[in-house]
């Protein structure tokens, strides 16, 4: 007599659970079932080879091995180790043949004896299938490079700490087993129905249906002694629920479900790891693509594809392929997946311009996305920046890390400064690297903001941060998910398919204005100041090189090494280097790059010397739209005063001036003053008075000092390298001047020298300058610095009032609350800026310039600089060096817009530099002739009529017959009547930032000049200026002209 068994949710959800646990029970449930050990052991052989890279395979592979059994070690950090794995032919017709390899979480990467890479390995998943040998009764062998890490480093105690050199791997398993088809396909049924039960509304009959049958499924197979018919029993009862094709009408969310694989680029692995975790990663998707499993894949990141191509070349080409059948889908169009808040316009630019460029010539494909999941808050140019070069859509989900306010959209248009609209997601499940877990698809849908604007969702599922991707149980689970009803509705989707989904079909989607500032990792504007300081440098750099390139009009000198530098810094431009949140190996080898990029860039420099101006001695370069006046080093020690005309490149003009810098010293302090400002230091060196001598206004507050140096508590609630808290201002310390004495008393200079000690912490030597002509006081700090957890900052309280402060970011600015009237107001109480921050009033202001930094706060009246943090991990020795940090302070009269901050700030950080030849050339290798005199450029043939916008980059056009000639509008509001002329002008066109020939529509020109042109707030332009050459050698040079994206 049968009888109805009440079921407590709570005991069956148990009862299951313990069913399919990888931990309880194994020896008894169905997880110790499915996979049995194979009686014959496979054989272990270690290389033996000096060289154990994967480019040296063939000499890996024919070379001498050791026999090695489980237990061997692998060491030291971050070295490649090669084992031989013999399969017996006596197992190769067998079916479902498995390896199981542990190596104590380390990566491996799996290799046949041909080279193709197979797939990669780690903790996440320790098993690759192996498929039968084509001449039966051989032995099958694989080759498993293993690399002395862990998928996320190998941090002492911890994911995020300084890595253990001691660390060892240990071979803890590899043996060979055999799967079960039906079992598996039961335990995953079981898995999936499982989370159902524990996941969903226990409202709704989808939870006990789900609850229902999988306690079904176990009687089943228990009552029949698991027998092979039991499994098929328990198979049609949990297909009832899990393949009920009525999904049409249960919702009207649809969930596009993309597999992707975030990959640091370098992060607490160097990026020699990250060549191959990239490798291990698409090899396993591509795998699982060449299986027949079902799915689509979102690769990101153009200088990890360019790593597969020079280092993979077999895996390349099946990548290549894949993407051609539509599985694979290039994404993001960037070089790497950059930090926005610290790179300049011009370098985002350039992410666009190269990564775009690989894709078209590899792949036929222009990203139209932009994909950066893992970057660290977004500027509000950056809308603008996608829009000129052909981006339409952005991805992330970073701001659902946000730790006050909880960003109210997921689908959404945002605005950037200049009004420019991008449509955003940020896929409502919060994460990249889903598993496909019930909780995640549940979520992805009761989790989205904009219900009812939008019925589409996007998923990301596979592994990240680390690499790994997509695993065939995740494709497993999307399987049975896609077809339950009662569930939202989810397709395999690309990312191309969601966007233009979302862009055909919602509607009343909400806009977000500005910046998406996030609040949370607001330290990495400051940690690694030297890190900063270079990748600034770097950038002014390519603009004065790429100014002086622009004139070798007939391209004389063949390829350039131009590009090969950008590449260089927009890598370090990647969200974990430049923030600084990375292990010390990065930070080395990024130096490296920069002291190798100094190399590069002073040959190019003096290759297009040697070419373009052979007979001159010492010329200096100005490729900014504005004149300029500045102190000048000649002959080592003497010091002059010279101007510059715009757009220039040529020898110097001594400039006269009847103002002066003079020092003075005072009964009670020292002065030091110009014709524009006069500054006071008490005797102690003490800044008590700044004064703007025009209008006679005090620019401290009232019984305050300025140029104030303190120092904070910097202990975050996790992430070290990364966050500040805002507690930290709580533990504020001030550190005084001890001693002031003068340096330079005039006429051009005047200078005091001021120290200032800072305890334990480290020594600070202060050089206050003012300079004639020049309308601010600028300060040389040389800090030794020795500090723990400890955060320095200058203040400067102003008796200014004003309830915003203005910061530059890329070719524009931004407004910030100097108060805390709400949670989003108090959140910004540390944040990005360039080149400089300021406070003002509508007809006075106070402006704080930088030459390396990008941390600020104002609060209330008070401007902060941020000089330097000391972080402990996941670099023990973050900042622990000698550092030159140089600052300054402008008052100016009138608002911002009139203020010419922007031209200042420039001037200060980019200052005119004599340039000298030894006049002898026979040194310089010459592949092509210098230019004639007649194709020399007129030293200011370019002319720019307004300082209202201003040159952000003067270069060849990419395909080499052009000039390209890029200006912004720096401060919010609209400039009418701009020209700009070129005395071999013949035609001029406006053109996206990535120089697409599509793009191009014709400007109006009149003579030598182009014009007038309007510019919009904030808006960046690009002009291509079609020149008059004499003779027609365009084509002299010997390198390929790259390809206009249309071609």
């Amino acid at each position: 007599m049968s009888s109805t068994v009440l079921k407590h949710k709570r005991a069956t959800l148990e009862r299951i659970e313990k069913y399919i646990s990888e931990i309880y029970f194994t020896d008894v449930n169905l997880f110790g079932r499915v996979d049995v050990n194979t009686p014959v052991p496979c054989k272990l052989f270690r290389s033996i080879a000096e060289k154990q890279t994967y480019q040296n395979f063939e000499g890996i592979k024919n070379g001498g091995f050791a026999h090695i059994t489980e237990g061997e070690k692998f060491k030291p950090l971050w070295s490649q180790h090669w084992v031989k794995v013999v399969i017996p032919a006596s197992l190769c017709a067998v079916e479902n043949l498995y390896l199981h390899w542990d190596v104590s979480g380390a990566e491996s990467m799996v290799c046949d004896e041909d080279g193709n890479v197979i797939q990669g390995m780690s903790h996440k998943r320790k098993e690759v299938k192996i498929h039968g040998h084509q001449s039966v009764g051989q032995d099958i062998s694989l080759f498993i490079q293993v690399s002395c890490t862990g998928l996320f480093g190998a941090g002492l105690n911890g994911m995020i700490n300084p890595p253990n050199p001691n660390q060892t791997y240990n071979l803890n398993k590899a043996h060979l087993f055999v799967r079960d088809p039906a079992k598996y396909e039961v335990y995953m049924d079981l898995s999936v129905l499982y989370e159902i039960a524990k996941e969903s509304d226990d409202k709704t009959s989808l939870c006990y249906d789900a609850l229902y049958t999988a306690n079904d499924m176990i009687n089943v197979i228990t009552l029949n002694n698991h027998s092979p018919e039991s499994y098929q029993q328990a198979l049609a009862i949990g297909r009832n629920l899990l393949q009920r094709e009525s999904n049409c009408g249960s919702s009207r969310d649809t969930i596009h479900a993309i597999g992707n694989c975030h990959i640091d680029s370098a992060w607490l692995w160097p990026y020699r790891e990250t060549i191959r975790k990239v490798a291990r990663s698409w090899s396993t998707t591509i795998s699982m693509f060449e299986a027949g499993m079902p799915f689509n894949f979102a690769g990101s990141q153009v200088v990890q594809f360019s790593w597969v191509k020079q280092y993979y070349p077999k895996l390349f080409s099946a990548l290549k392929a894949q993407v051609g059948k539509g599985n694979f889908t290039p994404v993001g169009g960037s070089w790497v997946e950059m930090d926005t808040n610290i790179p300049n316009a011009e370098s985002m630019i350039r992410q666009f311009l190269y990564g775009q460029k690989f894709y078209r010539e590899e792949f036929g494909v222009h990203s139209d996305i932009l994909w950066l999941p893992d970057t660290f808050g977004y500027s509000g140019q950056l809308p603008q920046i996608m829009q000129i070069c052909d981006i339409k859509y952005f991805l992330s989900q970073k701001l659902s890390w946000n730790l006050t306010n909880t960003f109210p959209h997921h689908t959404f248009i945002w605005k950037g400064i200049d009004q420019s609209k991008v449509l955003a997601h940020f896929p409502p499940g919060d994460t990249y690297e889903s598993e496909l877990k019930i909780k995640d698809v549940l979520k992805t849908v009761t989790n989205n903001k904009d219900k009812g604007r939008t019925h589409d969702q996007m998923l990301l599922f596979g592994h990240g941060d680390g690499g790994g991707g997509p695993t065939p149980e995740m494709i497993d689970r999307l399987d049975r998910i896609s077809s339950i009803s009662g569930m939202p509705q989810i397709v395999r989707s690309t990312p191309q398919k969601f966007f233009s989904t979302v862009e055909k079909s919602s509607k009343m989607l909400c806009e977000w204005w500005g910046e998406l500032y996030f609040e949370l990792h607001r330290g990495t504007y400051t940690t690694h100041a030297k890190l900063k300081e270079s990748n600034r440098v770097a950038e002014f750099w390519m603009t004065d090189i790429e100014f002086l390139a622009s004139l070798d009009l007939n391209n004389l000198l063949g390829c350039s090494k131009i590009e090969e530098m950008w590449k260089a810094i927009l890598f370090n431009q990647f969200h974990d280097i430049l923030p600084g949140s990375a292990i010390e190996q990065v930070f080395i080898d990024a130096m490296e790059d920069y002291t190798n990029l100094l190399k590069l860039y002073n040959e190019e420099w003096e290759q297009i010397r040697a070419a373009i101006l052979p007979d001159t001695k010492s010329f200096v370069v100005n490729p900014y739209n504005w004149p300029r006046t500045q102190v000048l080093t000649m002959n080592e020690d003497e010091e002059v005063l010279v101007e510059v005309p715009a757009t220039y490149i040529g020898p110097v003009s001594l400039a006269t001036t009847p103002n002066k810098a003079g020092a003075f010293v005072l009964e009670d302090g020292i002065c030091l003053c110009n014709n524009v400002i006069k500054v006071i230091f008490s005797l102690e060196g003490r800044l008590k008075s700044l004064i703007h001598k025009p209008t006679g206004r005090e620019c401290l507050e009232t019984g305050s000092f300025g140029n104030r140096f303190v120092i904070f508590d910097d202990i975050p609630l996790f992430w070290d390298a990364w966050d500040v808290m805002e507690y930290h201002v709580e533990t504020r310390q001030e550190f005084h001047p001890k001693s002031i004495q003068v340096v330079e008393s005039g006429p051009l200079r005047a200078s005091v020298k001021i120290s200032v000690p800072l305890g334990e912490h480290g020594d600070l030597t202060l050089i206050a300058t003012v300079v004639t002509e020049t309308p601010y006081v600028s300060f040389k700090a040389d800090v030794s610095w020795r500090a723990a957890h400890k955060f320095l900052k200058v203040e400067f309280p102003l008796s200014v009032s004003a309830t915003e402060a203005q910061y530059e970011i890329q070719s524009g600015l931004v407004s910030r609350p100097t108060h805390a009237n709400t949670s989003w107001d108090s959140a910004k109480f540390e944040v990005s800026g360039h080149k400089w921050a300021y406070l003002g009033e509508p007809d006075f202001g106070v402006g704080l310039l930088s030459k390396s930094k990008y941390g600020y706060s104002a609060k209330h009246n008070c401007l902060t600089l941020s000089l330097l943090r000391s972080t402990k991990a996941p670099d023990g020795n973050a900042d622990m060096d000698d550092h030159v940090i140089e600052y300054a302070v402008y008052p100016n009269s009138g608002p911002l817009y009139t203020s010419k901050i922007v031209q200042h700030s420039i001037n200060f950080n980019h200052p005119l530099l004599l340039h000298t030849s030894s006049h002898n050339d026979r040194s310089v290798p010459r592949s092509k002739p210098a230019l004639s005199p007649a194709r020399l450029v007129n030293k200011t043939s370019l002319r720019v009529s307004s300082e209202d916008v201003v040159v952000q980059a003067i270069k060849k056009a990419e395909d080499g017959k052009g000039q390209i000639v890029r200006l912004y509008e720096p401060y919010g509001k609209s400039v009418f009547n701009v020209s700009v002329s070129h005395d071999l002008l013949k035609q001029a066109f406006c053109i996206n930032a990535v120089e697409r020939e599509s793009s191009k529509s014709e400007l109006p020109t009149k003579g030598n000049e182009v014009g007038p042109l309007r510019f919009k707030p904030f808006e960046i332009k690009t002009i291509y200026l079609e020149l008059n050459l004499a003779d027609d050698m365009t084509n002299g040079s010997s390198c390929k002209k790259a390809k206009l994206n249309d071609e």
